[in-house]
């Protein structure tokens, strides 16, 4: 049933990934009526299976308006996102969506499956620019709302809809911006923090990905998907317990108080272990070659037959019962003479030669 309808479910996974994301968006905007906000969710939904470009062009003109209330500036500069890259968002619509629900995941400690299920699923090139765009994504996210940037103290939180509009309500285009960049330009050691933990994300997800296109990961799954997910974890958790001792300066209260009882990282590791390779696993095991159909009413006519022929009773010398040759009793077979090629009869032309050329093999 899955290798049938292979990729109409997965259109359909994707679909309702978009249109959940756009329902939650527009809840927390709370600016259409929760009944619209329904009909919108659904209707982008059913768009996505069979039209993906028109669910996502649906699902931009929706969430212009709610944007445009918060700021106008905001507003353009998603248009001009969304439109600058239309081509590889729809193209790519299962990662953009992936990316999009990164600061979702992350108030589970889900997160660190972005990186790791795009390397699974995409490769290593674009599993680590879904790494990147992720953690990129997020820390937009967090610092539109007034969080800090580190992934630390960003896993566990969701960024309120009120603290955007606070801060991007009465700004103008440049204060649009400088809002936009400044938590990222704290200081050179804050850049340097952030920059090195997005290349953290992207190298965890390049590398997931180039192992699981390896025939060793095919071959010994779902141990080799394991291990490929566990080293992925290890990377992202050297990332974020490993920065903050050799960047101290960069580092913030919160993040320090999160690094003295690790609970959430360990906890984003075991996650990523455990659900990375029970999802991928499933993919594969699903993607297995099918049998092909075999005739149920002639499988049934080949036992009957089968039951009705005696069992063959083996003698003391391996000889079965059933044969009844004198040969084959009393020993082996013995093989037969082949008459000699000069022994054969010549050959004649028929007598009603059509006149075709006629090869003669030997």
């Amino acid at each position: 049933m899955y290798r049938r309808y292979q990729a109409l479910l997965e259109s359909l996974l994707t679909a309702i990934g978009l249109g959940t994301i756009v329902v939650l968006a527009l809840n927390a905007l709370s600016v259409y009526p929760d009944n619209w906000v329904l009909v919108i969710g659904v209707t982008i939904a059913i768009l996505g299976i069979r039209w993906p470009l028109l669910a996502y062009l649906v699902a931009v003109a929706v969430m212009v308006f709610p944007i445009y209330t918060i700021n106008l500036y905001l507003a353009v500069l998603f248009l001009a996102i969304s439109a600058l890259g239309q081509r590889p968002f729809v193209h790519y619509l299962g990662a953009t969506v992936l990316v999009l629900a990164t600061p979702a995941l992350a108030e589970y400690h889900l997160h660190w499956l972005a990186p790791i299920l795009g390397g699974l699923w995409w490769g290593g090139a674009l599993g680590a620019w879904v790494g990147g765009l992720a953690a990129l994504w997020g820390k937009f996210l967090g610092g539109m709302a007034g969080l800090d940037l580190d992934w630390l103290v960003l896993a566990g939180q969701a960024p309120e809809v009120q603290a955007i509009i606070g801060r991007f309500y009465a700004a103008n285009s440049l204060d649009t911006l400088l809002l936009l960049i400044e938590p990222f330009a704290d200081t050179s050691n804050v850049i340097l923090y952030n920059l090195l933990q997005v290349i953290g994300w992207m190298i965890a997800g390049g590398f997931v990905g180039s192992l699981a296109a390896r025939k060793w990961v095919k071959y010994r799954s779902p141990w080799s998907i394991l291990v490929v997910t566990a080293g992925g974890g290890l990377i992202m958790l050297a990332t974020h317990l490993g920065l903050p001792y050799w960047l101290e300066e960069a580092i913030s209260e919160p993040a320090r108080v999160v690094l003295q009882d690790p609970t959430g990282p360990l906890f984003s590791l075991l996650m990523v272990i455990i659900v990375g390779t029970a999802i991928y696993g499933l993919r594969e095991s699903l993607d297995m070659p099918v049998a092909p159909r075999r005739n149920l009413r002639a499988r049934q006519r080949r036992g009957s037959l089968k039951k009705k022929r005696p069992s063959p009773v083996f003698n003391f010398w391996g000889q079965s019962a059933k044969s009844t040759r004198p040969d084959e009793l009393n020993g082996p077979r013995r093989p037969v003479r082949i008459p000699d090629h000069n022994e054969l009869p010549e050959w004649e032309p028929p007598q009603d030669d059509s006149g075709l050329i006629m090869l003669e093999i030997d």
